[in-house]
């Protein structure tokens, strides 16, 4: 085991703040540390050289200052644990099938794993089914999406977590933006050792140029994985400006989060705000009466620039436009038929596979690379995975509620219900994208949020007024993220 220097230096913050920050910090620790994407705080050589990431990290933490004693936080982890009922069946079935599945199933199927050893590593190249470390890295990941739901469950609960959650992810977007940008227009310069500097846990690094264009990945090994966390704090923050909450920072992070995220040459970020402006455009057909008159009328501008702008662009630049809509076609359209579009469909075919291969129980996380969410889990988990993960998203997102659709209500209805469409939305680019059914510490962080903020909901029946409609904030023994002072109206 090796702890590197981004390690040591989360280290060094952790038990910082473990002695002198509060929970709500320990949350934004949280969440600025999953920019790190690329990167590892501790190498385990000993497993293949798997690496335990800044998240995870920074996660044991965030539980350290929860049950250190003399905490206050320790009633409210039992309500906490209830309310992710399903997450926790479908990481304890995944967890047991993981050491299950590949031994039972030993040398029944072949599959690409998540990583060879040694040869190997061709668009279809496959190898028999058997226990890896890749089976304990998974279940490891797996865990600590349900602590990290948990945990911040219970910081959305108490003082500061609302303020922390809505600034932090503000925050994030504009380094995780700048970083994108500054690490594609700075490739071939110092900074590109820098970032590579930063990038130092064992993920492969992919092309990152396509036809002239340099792809934009950051800290991320590659521009998928950039822009499907950027894609979920896209999500949050618009969700937050359509609700009137922070809308001038929410929607500015939002929309510098669109923008670079439309130049990243990623696959996963076009899916993704396509799906999103079709969940919009079908919000606002079928749910007009719960809608923001103000956020409508600015979206419906934003919307009118970005034509006016193509129009010019087409105009002033036609060349320029043109490879851009030859690369967007590449991308999306003609990526079934390239090489890799038939690599990515192979491996999701594998799930598919592996279900009825195994009599849908599933061959454990982390036996074999998928492309797609869904079939990860259908082929990793089995039944008992799929319908658990569904049931989760239903308990999150709870559509019956107007808060889940609507930009009216309590403020405590309005957080909770951006959260949850965020962690539901966000899981767009994951269907066409993730190699294995464990879902991202940003999913955990929103899944949970929603959940604290929906129960703040029942337990207040409304949100304090305090010069208008305002958060307001309450002691530590009594858990209410809503706090004096921070004004969310426009």
């Amino acid at each position: 085991m090796t702890v590197t220097f981004i390690g040591i230096i989360m280290a060094a913050i952790g038990l910082l703040l473990l002695i002198r920050g509060s929970l709500a910090a320990m949350l934004a620790f949280l969440m600025l540390s999953g920019m790190l994407g690329g990167s590892a705080a501790i190498i385990l050589s000993a497993i293949g050289g798997s690496s335990i990431p800044p998240a995870q990290f920074a996660l044991a933490f965030v539980w350290l200052r929860m049950v250190i004693p003399g905490s206050r936080f320790l009633d409210s982890l039992g309500p906490a644990f209830r309310q992710n009922f399903w997450l926790i069946i479908f990481v304890v079935y995944g967890v047991a099938i993981g050491y299950v599945g590949p031994r039972l199933f030993a040398g029944d199927i072949n599959v690409t794993p998540l990583r060879f050893s040694g040869a190997g590593g061709g668009l279809f190249d496959t190898a028999p089914l058997m226990p890896t470390s890749q089976n304990m890295t998974a279940s490891v990941y797996l865990i600590g999406a349900l602590l990290t739901a948990v945990a911040t469950y219970v910081a959305c609960m108490y003082r500061g977590g609302a303020n922390a959650l809505v600034k932090t992810a503000v925050v994030v977007a504009w380094v995780h933006a700048l970083t994108g940008i500054l690490g594609a227009v700075g490739r071939g310069t110092p900074i590109e050792t820098f970032f590579e500097l930063l990038r130092n846990a064992n993920y492969t690094q992919h092309s990152q140029a396509y036809e002239g264009f340099i792809r934009i990945n950051g800290i991320f090994p590659e521009p998928s994985s950039w822009s499907a966390f950027a894609f979920s704090w896209f999500v949050f923050l618009a969700e937050c400006w359509y609700r009137s909450i922070e809308p001038k920072s929410t929607g500015r992070a939002a929309l510098l989060l669109a923008l670079v995220m439309f130049f990243s040459t990623s696959s996963s970020a076009y899916v993704g705000l396509g799906g999103y402006a079709l969940f919009f455009a079908i919000r606002m057909s079928f749910f007009p009466n719960l809608a923001s008159h103000s956020r409508m009328k600015e979206a419906i501008v934003i919307g009118l620039a970005g034509a006016v702008l193509t129009a010019i662009l087409l105009a002033v630049l036609p060349s320029f436009t043109e490879a851009i809509g030859q690369m967007i076609d590449d991308m999306l359209f003609a990526k079934a038929d390239s090489e890799s579009g038939r690599q990515r469909l192979f491996w999701a075919m594998q799930g598919i596979d592996a279900f009825f291969m195994s009599w849908g129980l599933g061959i454990g996380p982390g036996s074999f690379r998928s492309s797609s969410l869904a079939t990860a889990i259908i082929g990793s988990s089995g039944l008992i995975g799929i319908i658990s993960f569904v049931a989760y998203l239903v308990i999150v997102f709870e559509p019956r509620r107007g808060s889940s659709w609507g930009a009216a209500g309590p403020v405590a209805a309005r957080l909770g219900g951006a959260a949850a469409t965020a962690a539901v939305v966000s899981q767009i680019p994951a269907l066409v994208a993730a190699a294995s059914p464990v879902p991202t510490s940003e999913f955990a962080i929103l899944a949970g949020a929603a959940l604290a903020f929906r129960r703040v909901g029942q337990r207040s029946n409304a949100a304090t007024e305090v010069q208008g409609e305002v958060l307001a904030e309450a002691g530590m023994e009594e858990p209410a993220p809503i706090r004096r002072g921070w004004r969310v109206a426009d």
